[in-house]
């Protein structure tokens, strides 16, 4: 749940004229809605293999799952708008995790607990079918409800089933949201995000045996620190033998080239005790190092893999697709793993099946600026090994036009690969205190003398995956002129290209 970018719903062109009563907004009306709308919004700027909203608004990825037989995604929808405003949950369903089908919208603030929002949550299957965990906003204050499903595209709601009355003194009622439901050994268990009075944010533990009662189990993070505020949309996996709990807190303090962004993403491996309620961490990191990630939320997989999807939120980036009746998507969902005790993050094996149009280079050396023929689009998959050589920096320019591009380079001498929109011939910044918005970076290391990077291009998008995906970088990318471009480039000396694959990705 973020309120970052809270505005009034009237900015849309479409709008209808706002009442004060409860059942102002339904499901029903959502629904007519985006059926009346979506076929006017406007496709220049939209994804081809993400997932985005079919008119207006859409954040935080909820209730990611496989659940009575099918893949689901919900996630925050304000329909009404591309600005953020009263938050539905919009719903797809999907085969492979590329192609989206839309269900409609399943969640509406039509009651008087939830008036004010059906914010960000998480789904599970019991007993034949789909139980909804959500947070439900009144006012100030954060309750977390329930929704249950037959055929999990109807819900129906069952009320608040957790409140502030199960809180320890010292947690504030006011921002306490986003609940994260798993069973583990006959039992449910459920993460909320929460912060206590002092602004220390932290991640509640509860439990349940029928996802109805709910008792506290304790506190799994609480840094002690006021710096780092709520901890928003915690998740929960295992792997390798030890737990990983992610979240998104706001807050955190640059710490060298980690956390630049405004909002974060971290993730955090030990061992969760879960009779006691605590977690003993080992070790901490950012999950994505580019400029728009957020609210990463995983799901279980029959095959036994662990898929995160997460939003790719707007940032402070002047966009040409302002006033085009749809804004923000979701990443391209990524493979989880862990190596070495870190994470490793890969786009899911799916993708693979729609590369078309194969494109290769071997031992290619590159200068000042080089074009391959052949090499170029922005539907595109870009896999290649780059040794570095004596150039102090070397890379590749993407959505690449005449006077503007977008850049991904490693800089020798910082040891970080850097990603660098400052070409981009758009205004980067919401005001003079922004953060840099126009260079991100992460550490890496050359493997046996050259860096492999795999990129992803979706018309305004880019993912960036670095050595095999210990490191990953996800951005938003306008350029003021539309190019589709893409060159290699090395400065201070000569680099070469090891190999290169480049594919169409090719879903419409």
């Amino acid at each position: 749940m973020t309120n970052e970018h809270k505005k009034d719903d009237a900015t849309c062109p479409a709008a209808e004229k706002k009442t004060e009563s409860v059942t102002e907004f339904s499901v029903e009306r959502a629904d007519e809605y985006v059926k009346r709308f979506a076929p006017s919004v406007v496709q220049k700027y939209r994804h081809t293999y993400h997932a985005m909203p079919p008119v207006g608004w859409m954040n935080d990825p909820n209730g990611f799952c496989y659940a009575l037989g099918k893949y689901h995604l919900f996630f925050q929808f304000h329909p009404y708008s591309s600005v953020w405003g009263p938050m539905h949950w919009g719903h797809f369903t999907t085969k492979d995790f590329i192609r989206w089908h839309w269900e409609g919208v399943a969640l509406a603030p039509d009651k008087e607990y939830d008036k004010d929002g059906c914010y960000s949550g998480s789904a599970v299957e019991k007993d034949g079918k789909m139980y909804l965990f959500y947070t439900a906003v009144k006012g100030d204050i954060q309750t977390q409800a329930l929704a249950v499903s037959s055929d999990g595209v109807h819900f129906k709601k069952q009320g608040v089933i957790l409140s502030g009355e199960k809180l320890p003194a010292d947690c504030s009622r006011h921002d306490f949201r986003d609940p994260y439901v798993f069973l583990k050994d006959g039992v449910y268990y459920m993460l909320c995000g929460s912060q206590a009075k002092d602004k220390d944010g932290q991640i509640l533990l509860f439990r349940s045996k029928d996802c109805l009662a709910w008792e506290f189990a304790g506190k799994l993070i609480k840094d002690g620190k006021p710096t780092r505020g709520i901890y928003e949309c915690p998740c929960a996996f295992t792997a390798d033998g030890k737990d990983v709990i992610m979240a998104s807190p706001q807050g955190y303090l640059t710490e060298d080239w980690r956390y630049e962004n405004t909002v974060s993403a971290v993730y955090f491996t030990g061992k969760i005790d879960f009779e006691k309620g605590a977690f003993a961490r080992e070790y901490e990191d950012e999950t994505d190092g580019g400029f728009n990630f957020y609210a990463p939320q995983v799901a279980a997989i029959p095959d036994g893999r662990t898929v995160m999807a997460a939003w790719m939120l707007p940032g402070c980036i002047e966009s040409p697709a302002a006033d085009d009746g749809w804004k923000c998507a979701m990443i391209l969902p990524r493979e989880l793993r862990l190596q070495n005790g870190r994470l490793m993050q890969s786009p899911v094996r799916e993708i693979e099946a729609y590369r078309k149009n194969a494109v290769r280079y071997e031992n290619v050396t590159i200068g000042e600026r080089t074009v391959l023929n052949g090499v170029g689009g922005v539907k595109t998959e870009l896999i290649f090994e780059l040794e570095p050589g004596d150039a102090e920096r070397a890379g590749v320019r993407l959505f690449e036009s005449e006077n503007n591009y977008a850049a991904v380079y490693y800089s020798k001498k910082d040891g970080k690969i850097v990603f660098d929109r400052s070409a981009t011939g758009l205004n980067l910044y919401c005001d003079q205190n922004e953060k840099d918005a126009a260079y991100r970076s992460v550490k890496t290391e050359e493997k046996n003398g050259a860096i492999t990077l795999r990129v992803f291009l979706d018309v305004s998008c880019c993912e960036v995956f670095v050595n095999g995906g210990e490191r990953a970088m996800t951005a938003v990318v306008y350029t003021k002129e539309n190019g589709e471009g893409i060159s290699f480039f090395a400065e201070g000396g000569n680099a070469k290209l090891r190999s290169l694959e480049l594919y169409d990705i090719c879903v419409e």
